[in-house]
């Protein structure tokens, strides 16, 4: 408890994410990060190489982006962030909550690395359920999304249930805002997309159950390529009472 106060503290959140609880996630988040290090350890390499690559084979384009535009990335434990350099000439790291390594990176290069403190999803500050209102992305930039897609509609569909929104119309919103976003990162010259895929069970558990049903099948339909597949163990034996984990996939394009 004393060490996710001690995160929180440190931890810079927009205003309207704040009050939403995204600040206490990202602190929870960070403990989590050191208690379950070696853990993760695998997770982090393999998502730290997916992006290299892709960002590698953007800038052997012949309209290679100087410019790295990378979605949450505010915790900044897997971003590749000192090969990146090598890559592009500024690298904006993008999220609603920035811990102390991402502001300090951010420091240590000025103009070449930025903490761009935004919504993706346009809709923390107006919950109305209008997904078009979501930032566009920059144009010419190698985008990038980071472990994100699952997680975006979780806090605001809370709150929608919590105010009494009917189900079936909380889901419909939250399709909507991961939808909004891959159809963003369609329109980038250059992205990479990594996704939890599926939730997974050790036996004798429940059965995997899927978090993003289709989407692999509408990513390769619509030009994208499968760099990579792997396991993370998000919840190790001993940190729940079920172990769990979440199935990965790194698409570029």
């Amino acid at each position: 408890m004393i060490a996710e106060l001690l995160a929180w503290w440190r931890i810079d959140c927009l205003p309207e994410a704040r009050r939403m609880g995204y600040r206490r996630e990202a602190a929870a988040l960070v403990v989590r990060h050191r208690r379950l290090r070696r853990h993760w350890a695998d997770h982090l390499a393999r998502t730290r190489a997916a992006l290299l690559a892709s960002a590698r084979q953007a800038t052997c384009s012949r309209d290679a982006p100087k410019r790295a535009w990378i979605m949450g990335a505010g915790l900044l434990h897997d971003v590749p962030l000192t090969q990146l350099l090598d890559c592009f000439e500024r690298i904006d790291l993008v999220d609603v909550a920035f811990a102390p390594a991402a502001l300090d990176a951010a420091r240590r290069h000025p103009g070449r690395v930025v903490c761009v403190m935004q919504d993706v999803t346009g809709l923390i500050a107006d919950r109305s359920g209008d997904s078009t209102g979501a930032p566009p992305l920059p144009e010419g930039a190698w985008c990038a999304s980071v472990n994100l897609l699952s997680q975006l509609p979780l806090l605001p569909c809370g709150t929608w249930l919590r105010q009494g929104m009917a189900e079936p119309e909380v889901e419909r919103r939250g399709q909507a805002i991961q939808q909004a976003h891959v159809d963003a990162l369609q329109q980038a010259a250059h992205a990479c997309l990594i996704i939890e895929y599926a939730q997974t069970h050790s036996p004798p558990g429940p059965a995997d159950m899927l978090l993003l049903p289709g989407l692999p099948a509408r990513l390769a339909a619509s030009g994208w390529l499968q760099h990579d597949t792997w396991h993370w163990p998000l919840n190790p034996a001993g940190e729940t009472g079920l172990p769990e984990g979440r199935a990965m996939q790194a698409w570029s394009r």
